[in-house]
């Protein structure tokens, strides 16, 4: 079933519409020559997968966990009659083989995806909570891209940027746009140090020295700049807590209570593991 349905609401002027699928809901953000697909899969991670349109191309950023997601988004995609272009796959490559076209990843990405990668267990450990829905596929070799690099897809350029962790961040400039794994202004974050806290700080500042349209992450739906202001609060509070609690429980208790209604609840837990080991 595809329903599609225009929203009155504008974001930063950029004319939004949805297309509800059978399973999850495309919003698509018009920037006139450009259009972003955001595919909200609707699974209990909160996956989004990005579609970048230009004429008749697209080009995939990221894939998503789940078979039944996988297999929308290629049929979604397949009756656009659009040419794939390419997939930049970082944190998500699960289900890359449903779209037959070259994946484009960093060394470290790459090898995060295979056995005994960070990126291969976290999806080792959805098969043992979720079961064979999960799709498990990943590349085991990409076309090698490195950050600082300027890559051209489908006449759309794409400019690849050092996260600091096992995988990339992508900025769209003719868009204005940046891709990040995590943010999200009502979720929480998965944080490892205080010294991540910080960078991922630093990182925020940026977004808003640079003004952009959108932020794009893998668990949310994009949004504006004005959800970096409400992270930078977030990740402030949270380092005030870590260093005022005395072991993960009262960290996690503090954290819960001052943000009640944010969601990636299961998020938290996994930071508390990281700075109260």
């Amino acid at each position: 079933m595809i329903n599609k349905t225009f929203l009155e609401n504008k974001l930063n002027n950029i004319a939004v519409s949805e297309t509800k699928l059978e399973i999850g809901t495309i919003k698509t953000y018009d920037f006139g020559n450009i259009k972003l697909n955001a595919y909200l899969t609707n699974d209990v991670l909160n996956d989004v997968t990005y579609i970048v349109e230009k004429g008749d191309n697209v080009v995939i950023i990221e894939g998503t966990a789940f078979h039944n997601n996988v297999d929308e988004l290629a049929e979604y995609i397949k009756l656009s009659g659009k040419n794939i272009a390419g997939a930049l796959m970082a944190y998500h490559p699960n289900g890359y083989d449903k779209f037959y076209t070259d994946v484009y990843a960093t060394e470290n990405a790459v090898n995060s995806w295979q056995q005994g990668g960070s990126i291969r267990s976290l999806v080792d450990g959805f098969v043992v909570i979720f079961g064979d829905g999960i799709a498990t596929e990943m590349p085991q070799t990409a076309k090698t891209i490195t950050a600082g690099q300027n890559i051209t897809l489908g006449e759309i350029e794409f400019h690849i940027i050092e996260a600091g962790d096992d995988a990339y961040s992508v900025e769209i400039p003719e868009i204005n746009c940046i891709y990040r794994h995590m943010m999200g202004s009502k979720c929480h974050n998965i944080l490892t140090s205080l010294e991540h806290i910080d960078a991922m700080i630093a990182e925020m500042k940026q977004y808003k020295q640079k003004n952009y349209s959108l932020i794009l992450t893998s668990h949310y739906e994009p949004e504006i700049l004005s959800a970096v202001d409400e992270k930078i609060n977030y990740l402030e509070t949270v380092k005030q807590i870590t260093l005022q609690s005395n072991n993960a429980e009262e960290f996690k208790t503090n954290v819960k209570q001052k943000f009640a209604d944010y969601t990636g609840e299961n998020y938290i837990d996994m930071t508390a593991g990281f700075l109260f080991p």
